[in-house]
């Protein structure tokens, strides 16, 4: 099976192909009216989408954050860093051709994080620094973008990190699991940040 079948939380696939997970942010308010919201509208919301790949059960590479090709041969690309969230569509994404990921790669966990120093900085809790914040998977094998399922993470909580969904190898190809799973994580931590991507790869 090439394209990727609709997913409820914790249903799992097998695929093959290639295959996005993008990430969509609006700028926010954070609450404010008049001059401070215009402001924080201004500065806009510093998001994160990030596919953090294992071999041996421990991460290896991580893509996002500046590091836009982490296995050098183009199997998992990012866009790159969006730090604002302005403009439509997905402000970032990863595209993953599972068919030339190295053979090493057994898991490839996504996620999106607002864990940078700088949403702290902007007394953000969780994701509150962005309105309208959302998770798309897309199935590549028609040569665009073909959405498949869609994650809008609860408003409730300070969680700060989701765990979009799992990629594992197995035999004939690769099982996805959809999670949506939200985790807390220090700011400006990446040690914590793959620590939480570990936790969801077990």
């Amino acid at each position: 099976m090439n394209t990727i079948p609709t997913l409820t939380k914790d249903d799992v696939a097998t695929i093959n192909g290639r295959l996005r997970v993008g990430a969509a942010w609006d700028t926010s308010s954070r609450g404010h009216g008049g001059l401070l919201g215009r402001i924080s509208k201004k500065a806009g919301a510093d998001l994160d989408a990030l596919a953090v790949t294992f071999e041996d059960g421990e991460p290896t590479r991580m893509a996002g954050i500046g590091n836009n090709d982490p296995l050098k041969n183009g199997s998992i690309l990012h866009s790159g860093d969006n730090t604002t969230g302005r403009g439509e569509g997905d402000d970032e994404y990863i595209d993953v051709d599972l068919g030339r990921v190295d053979p090493e790669v057994e898991k490839i966990v996504f996620m999106v994080a607002a864990f940078k120093a700088v949403n702290k900085k902007m007394g953000d809790d969780g994701f509150a620094g962005a309105d309208n914040v959302e998770f798309t998977v897309y199935s590549m094998d028609s040569g665009r973008p073909e959405k498949e399922f869609r994650i809008r993470p609860s408003l409730l909580g300070r969680e700060n990190v989701c765990i979009v969904a799992t990629l594992t190898r197995v035999p004939g190809g690769w099982e996805m699991r959809k999670l949506n799973t939200k985790v807390n994580v220090e700011h400006g931590n990446k040690q914590a940040l793959l620590m939480s991507a570990a936790n969801a790869a077990r």
